[in-house]
């Protein structure tokens, strides 16, 4: 104990001493969060940890994240209107305000296409929109807000998952929660090329390189959000299934790997070792699914509402966000069919009743490791803070507030 409080007071020294690391040379890392109470995105220097620009996107209403869609551009997810709002992170400048007809949800981009795809969280929509002039091209789905009110499962209330880009620049699929379809569209045509029912609402889709032909052609993987309440046995268990996608537009459910239903909902997986699927879910348990199989090879706890994972190859280590619990979670995935858990970091304030009703979470859905795979960075959203997590030694190694309300998303960025 004597031992690691030296090592400790040394480490503080060095930070003090700006030794730490590799953040005095190269190009910076910068963080984009937005504050969904009001119209602010901040853009956070991780080197000089601090605000070094709040832009305001109003008219625009209610940054819910903010994502980068070019090397200079990113867009706000102002979800409380029906518009989106571009900001150019260089210049700190508001660039546009693009009137939709549907409040967004997310946003997806290809390299090399000259397109970002921004989904609905009123509307089962997406919407084409050039990354140059921010003119809208063409609107997809089912124009209606009817059922959006009305969904029972794990997710919240948004009318689509995630969208996502096939390889080939023209396909792309819609995840339509209202309806539990995913449906499948060509960029140029209005009408869909096929489309699936799911067993619940889907949340993500995610992939490898390995998995599809430079057309796109191949596996992939989707979040099934399962129910909101674990005790709700009418609706399936969370999980992921693989989706096989072919030349001819075929669609075909491969396989599903389901959680125990006691483990309820489910948000993010990730991969790693270009084999292993991460599940983290609600209630405290996180799952290792062998892509192959599609089948369960581990699983350990983590915190209540886990819905993130993050990994760091360099070290070796995963960092579990626990969106309802005050910790994150720290794994040693040397070997990813037995992972170990290293400890758990108070990173965050408990959520009060009144937080817990209205469905916010204490941490945020994004997060980061430098380039030394050593520090996490996130937010704690209702706490207004951003921080720095040295997973080394497992502690809160610097903390940056920003003035806003709650602020659950964003992206970062180099340069």
């Amino acid at each position: 104990m004597k031992l690691k409080y030296l090592l400790g007071s040394l480490a503080v020294v060095l930070l003090l001493s700006g030794c730490n690391d590799d953040k005095t040379e190269g190009p910076r890392l910068y963080a984009l969060y937005g504050d969904y109470s009001s119209t602010k995105v901040f853009k956070i220097d991780t080197r000089e940890m601090k605000d070094v620009a709040t832009l305001d996107v109003s008219p625009a209403q209610g940054p819910y994240g903010v994502e980068c869609d070019s090397k200079t551009e990113a867009f706000a997810l102002t979800r409380r209107g029906e518009s989106i709002a571009v900001i150019n992170f260089r210049t700190n400048k508001v660039v546009d305000v693009i009137p939709l007809r549907f409040k967004p949800r997310s946003t997806a981009t290809l390299p090399g296409l000259d397109l970002v795809l921004v989904s609905g969280k009123s509307k089962p929509m997406a919407v084409t929109i050039g990354k140059r002039d921010h003119k809208v091209r063409r609107y997809y789905g089912i124009d209606t807000d009817e059922g959006v009110d009305k969904l029972h499962y794990f997710g919240g209330g948004n009318a689509t998952g995630h969208p996502f880009w096939l390889a080939d620049g023209h396909r792309f699929l819609l995840l339509d929660r209202v309806h539990r379809k995913i449906f499948l569209f060509d960029k140029d045509d209005e009408t869909p090329l096929n489309s699936i029912d799911t067993e619940t609402t889907a949340h993500h889709v995610l992939t490898l390189k390995s998995e599809y032909d430079v057309n796109g052609n191949g596996d992939y993987y989707v979040v099934l959000e399962g129910p909101k309440d674990a005790n709700d046995s009418a609706i399936p268990a969370a999980g992921i299934m693989k989706l096989r996608i072919d030349a001819q537009n075929g669609m075909q459910i491969v396989k599903i790997f389901h959680a125990d239903h006691a483990s309820g909902g489910a948000h993010h997986a990730g991969f790693y070792a270009d084999r292993y699927l991460f599940l983290p879910t609600y209630n405290k348990k996180v799952y290792v699914v062998d892509k192959e199989t599609m089948e369960k090879v581990a699983e350990f706890p983590a915190g209540l509402g886990g819905g993130h994972i993050t990994f760091s190859p360099k070290k070796k280590i995963a960092v579990v966000t626990n969106h309802k619990d005050t910790f994150v979670t720290i794994v040693d995935i040397k070997d990813p069919t037995h992972p170990q858990v290293i400890e758990n970091v108070e990173v965050a304030k408990p959520l009060t009743d009144e937080e817990r009703e209205a469905g916010k979470n204490a941490q945020s859905h994004t997060s980061h490791f430098d380039d030394s795979g050593r520090y996490f960075y996130s937010v704690a959203n209702c706490d207004h803070k951003f921080y720095e997590l040295d997973t080394e030694y497992g502690w809160i190694s610097r903390t940056c507030h920003l003035d806003g309300n709650y602020i659950p998303m964003g992206d970062f960025v180099r340069y």
